[in-house]
């Protein structure tokens, strides 16, 4: 599982490395909000962590930006007053908000969970997927029919062993079937 770090400096990107190793990760590491923007254009990540303070922007900005790109959540780290006040908005987005200091304990726990979560959400968008396939499958089908029954005078039942007939016969999906049946005759 692949995690992007952003730090500004050298030692917090190092603690930060160890700590993410230690949750069996493997680490990308930036030091700007703009390279890890790149970064997010280039591959796909299961977790981030981003400490505030940027060269380039404060971090919460960029911690909405990713969550929304990538559908995952991640861990943000701030100063007390900020992550209170940013708090409710960053975990709507799935991002877990910590103040300094934090332990590596803590640390570790909050992307485990981060990860957990993370793989349970991309199982739901897999689901919710497949499902969405179904339901476009089923609309044009329904479509077909009601083209064959208007210009045959198929009844439902006919109509429906004629697409599948026609899908087994030339080994193509129904829905391709149904989509050239509408091509074909839903003009006339």
């Amino acid at each position: 599982m692949d995690a992007l770090i952003v730090a500004s400096t050298l030692k917090q990107q190092q603690s930060l490395t160890e700590v993410l190793y230690r949750a069996k990760l493997n680490c990308l590491v930036c030091s700007t909000a703009s390279e890890a923007r790149r970064a997010v254009l280039c591959r796909t990540f299961d977790v981030f962590v981003i400490n505030s303070g940027l060269a380039d922007e404060h971090g919460n900005e960029l911690a909405l930006s990713i969550s929304d790109s990538l559908y995952c959540g991640g861990v943000y780290i701030d100063d007390y007053a900020r992550v209170e006040r940013l708090e409710d908005t960053l975990n709507s987005c799935g991002i877990v908000a910590l103040a300094r200091p934090i332990t590596k304990d803590a640390l570790v726990e909050a992307v485990k969970l981060i990860t957990a979560c993370n793989a349970r959400v991309r199982e739901l968008k897999a689901k919710n997927d497949a499902l969405s396939s179904k339901l476009e499958d089923i609309k044009y089908i329904s479509r077909a029919k009601i083209v064959l029954m208007r210009t045959f005078g198929y009844t439902e039942e006919q109509a429906h062993k004629f697409i599948e007939k026609k899908a087994m016969d030339l080994r193509l999906p129904r829905r391709k079937v149904a989509v050239d049946i509408l091509t074909t005759y839903e003009a006339i």
